[in-house]
């Protein structure tokens, strides 16, 4: 099996989204700027939509307190969350669904996403059709929302650390 395989690209989208959670770990311990480890315990118990609202919380108290025109405002953190959190229903998706092989009409293999819902006593069934290229827009989303958290981080350790500038 290829490397540019639907399965493979799941794969992809999963570790790359490990990543970002991770990014988002270092942000909030950053914020918190205090026994690293307590923070991590901590962090380790949430899930990842309270470890978001968490750094965005904590994100605001930051511009708060240490508010300057260095530092990002807190709209665009704000917009960054909910992109981060877009990227986490997709990855619930992923997870969460059921696959089976599918071959398209021109003979490309790919697979077949089902995922069941229940929404205010209603299944609402989803199915999605997935070739190698219908990941692309997903992992771009990923890697793009890794450069701004690392953005962030690196404005937010400039406001901590200015002494250690260049």
């Amino acid at each position: 099996m290829n490397d540019t395989t639907p399965y493979h690209q799941i794969g992809k989208f999963i570790v790359l989204f490990q990543d970002v959670e991770e990014a988002i770990n270092e942000i909030i311990v950053l914020l918190v700027n205090v026994d690293n480890e307590a923070v991590l315990i901590l962090i380790n118990e949430l899930g990842y939509e309270q470890r978001l609202k968490t750094a965005d919380v904590m994100f605001g108290r930051f511009v708060d307190l240490n508010g300057d025109s260095k530092l990002p405002t807190k709209a665009e953190f704000q917009y960054l969350i909910v992109k981060l959190m877009k990227l986490g229903e997709r990855r619930n998706a992923l997870v969460h669904s059921k696959y089976m092989p599918w071959i398209n009409i021109e003979g490309v293999a790919g697979l077949i996403r089902k995922n069941s819902k229940f929404r205010k006593g209603i299944r609402k069934q989803e199915e999605e059709e997935l070739l190698s290229e219908t990941f692309t827009d997903d992992l771009h989303a990923l890697a793009v929302a890794l450069e701004e958290i690392e953005a962030f981080r690196s404005r937010v350790i400039d406001r901590l650390y200015p002494d250690a500038q260049d």
